[in-house]
C-alpha cells in the first residue's frame, strides 16, 4: 500500500474514533471538505506556451483534481478545533497520482484552535490558518497577503457596529524563500496586523495596518548563491526591489522592515453597491535607497443589484509602477501573497473555482486597468454563468524591467505578459458556467481569451515577443462539496 493511501486510512480511522467517542466526552464532531476534478486545455499559455524563462513547454491538455477533508470539533460554547487536510492540485500521471510508486503529497492545509474568553466577547484562533488582509468583495482576496501560515489572532468587539482584530503570524523562517538557507540559516520574517471593521446602516469600512520584520543572519550577505542568481518565486518578485540585486545583492541592514496601511470601503445603496480599496506599503525601511520598496495601489467597482437575475460590475484599480532608476529603488507596493482578481478574470490569479487555469497570473500592481462583469446571470434554473472583460496596462518605465531581466534573468523580477511597461497592455475575457446537478454537485465550465499587445523586443528580446501569440483555455469538471 502506498504512503498516501495509509494516511488516509490512518486520518479515517482516526476520525471514526473521534466521532465514536464524541458523546462520552460531550465533543461535537463535523466534517466536510470538497473534491474536484477538471481538464484543462490551454493554447499558448503564458502568450508563447513556454515557462517564464522559455525552458520548458506545458501539456496543451491536462486532467487535474484536488481533495480537501475537514474536520471540526467544538467542546461547548468556548472551545473548537479545525484540522484541515488535502491533497493538493495534482495532474493525473504525476505525484501522487504516479502509478505503481507515487510520490507522498497529503498536506495539512490548515490547523488551529479556536477558543472564546467567557464573558468578554473576545475570540481567538492559533494555529495554521488563513490570515487574509481586509479586501472589498467586489475584488476576491487581497493585494497585500491571503494565505495560510502559523499565526494567532483575537478579535474583540468595540460597541454594537465595530471591533478591532490583532494578530501576529510568522509567515517565513529558517529555510525560507527569501534568502539562501545555507547562508542564512536563521532568517525570519515576522508579521503584526491589525484591522478594525466599522460598519453603519448603508457604509461599512474596515481600515487595517501591518508591519514585517525580515531579520536576516547578518547584513551584505550576497543574495545570490554560489551557482548564480537564484530561481526567484513568487513571494520575491512582490518583496523585494529591482535594485536589490544591483552591485552587492542584499540588504545592508541586519533587519529589514516592511509597512502596510490601507481600507475597504463598501457604501450599499437602493439598488447600487459600490466598492474601494486602497493600500499602501514601504519595504526595506532604513535600508540602502536601492534596496526600498514603496508604492500605493487604488480599486474601485460599481455594482447594479436590482435586476435580481445578473448582476452587472464595473472596476477599475490603478497602481503606482517603477521609475527609469532602479538604484533609487521601487515604487511599485510590496506584497507577500497577492490574490486579487475581479470578476475571476483570466488575466489574474485565483477568483475561479480550479487552480491553475489562469493564462499568465498578471501583476496588477505596477499596472492600471478597466473591465466589466455581468455576474450571477441566471436565465435557466440552476445554470449561472458570468462573462468578465478586463483591459490592463503597465506603469513601468521600460528601463526599469530591462534592467530587472539583466539583473535576474527571464525568469526573475520581471516577466513577460506578467509584468508590464508604459507601451505594453493585456485584453482579457472569460466566460464561465456552473451547473448545479444536485445538491453538493456542481459541473463547471471556464473558458477565456487574451491577448498582450505593445510587447517590447528592448525589454524580453526578439526570442519571446516574436513568438507572442492570443491564449486560449478551456476547462471543465466536476466540483462535489459536502
Amino acid at each position: 500500500m502506498n504512503p498516501p493511501s495509509r494516511f488516509f486510512l490512518i486520518l479515517v480511522a482516526l476520525l471514526a474514533w473521534l466521532a465514536a467517542a464524541a458523546p462520552a466526552r460531550a465533543v461535537e464532531v463535523r466534517m466536510g471538505g470538497e473534491h474536484y476534478v477538471y481538464a484543462a486545455s490551454f493554447v499558448n499559455r503564458n502568450f508563447t506556451g513556454w515557462s517564464a524563462d522559455g525552458s520548458q513547454t506545458e501539456d496543451a491538455f491536462t486532467l487535474w483534481q484536488r481533495t480537501r477533508l475537514r474536520l471540526d470539533l467544538t467542546s461547548g460554547e468556548n472551545l473548537g478545533f479545525s484540522l484541515w487536510a488535502q491533497v493538493q492540485n495534482t495532474p493525473w500521471g504525476n505525484s501522487t497520482l504516479t502509478v505503481d510508486n507515487p510520490a507522498v503529497a497529503v498536506q495539512i492545509f490548515k490547523a488551529y484552535l479556536l477558543f472564546k474568553v467567557p464573558g468578554t466577547g473576545i475570540e481567538a484562533a492559533a494555529g495554521k490558518l488563513t490570515v487574509t488582509l481586509p479586501q472589498s468583495e467586489a475584488f476576491s482576496g487581497s493585494i497585500v497577503l491571503d494565505s495560510e501560515l502559523g499565526a494567532l489572532t483575537a478579535k474583540a468587539p468595540l460597541g454594537e457596529s465595530a471591533s478591532i482584530t490583532l494578530g501576529y503570524g510568522r509567515p517565513l523562517g529558517y529555510v525560507n524563500a527569501l534568502e539562501n538557507v545555507a547562508a542564512n540559516p536563521r532568517d525570519v520574517l515576522d508579521l503584526f496586523f491589525a484591522a478594525l471593521p466599522v460598519t453603519g446602516e448603508a457604509i461599512s469600512a474596515t481600515p487595517w495596518l501591518m508591519a514585517g520584520l525580515f531579520a536576516n543572519n547578518g547584513a551584505n550577505t550576497p543574495y545570490q548563491g554560489a551557482g548564480g542568481p537564484p530561481d526567484l518565486g513568487y513571494i520575491r518578485q512582490d518583496m523585494l526591489s529591482i535594485g536589490y540585486f544591483e552591485r552587492t545583492p542584499g540588504f545592508r541592514q541586519s533587519c529589514a522592515p516592511y509597512f502596510w496601511a490601507g481600507s475597504s470601503f463598501k457604501l450599499g445603496l437602493e439598488r447600487v453597491s459600490l466598492y474601494a480599496d486602497a493600500a499602501a506599503g514601504l519595504g526595506g525601511a532604513w535600508d540602502a535607497p536601492k534596496n526600498r520598496r514603496r508604492g500605493v495601489f487604488m480599486d474601485a467597482a460599481a455594482s447594479y443589484d436590482a435586476l435580481g437575475f445578473m448582476a452587472p460590475r464595473l472596476f477599475g484599480w490603478w497602481s503606482s509602477g517603477e521609475d527609469a532608476d532602479v538604484r533609487g529603488g521601487s515604487e511599485r507596493m510590496p506584497a507577500l501573497v497577492r490574490t486579487w482578481n475581479a470578476g475571476a478574470s483570466y488575466l489574474f490569479s485565483t477568483g475561479q473555482v480550479f487552480d491553475n487555469t489562469t493564462s499568465t497570473n498578471a501583476c496588477p500592481v505596477g499596472a492600471w486597468g478597466l473591465g466589466a462583469s455581468l455576474d450571477a446571470v441566471s436565465i435557466i434554473p440552476e445554470l449561472t454563468s458570468r462573462l468578465t472583460a478586463v483591459y490592463a496596462r503597465g506603469a513601468n518605465d521600460p528601463k526599469a524591467l530591462r534592467r530587472a531581466v539583466e539583473l535576474t534573468g527571464e525568469n526573475g523580477m520581471a516577466q513577460m505578459g506578467r509584468h508590464l511597461s508604459v507601451n505594453e497592455h493585456l485584453i482579457g475575457v472569460n466566460f464561465d458556467h456552473t451547473w448545479a446537478v444536485c445538491d453538493g454537485l456542481k459541473i463547471v465550465v471556464e473558458t477565456g481569451w487574451a491577448h498582450a499587445g505593445g510587447l517590447q523586443r528592448s525589454i524580453w528580446g526578439r526570442r519571446f515577443t516574436d513568438a507572442a501569440r492570443d491564449s486560449w483555455k478551456a476547462a471543465w469538471g466536476l466540483l462535489y462539496t459536502f
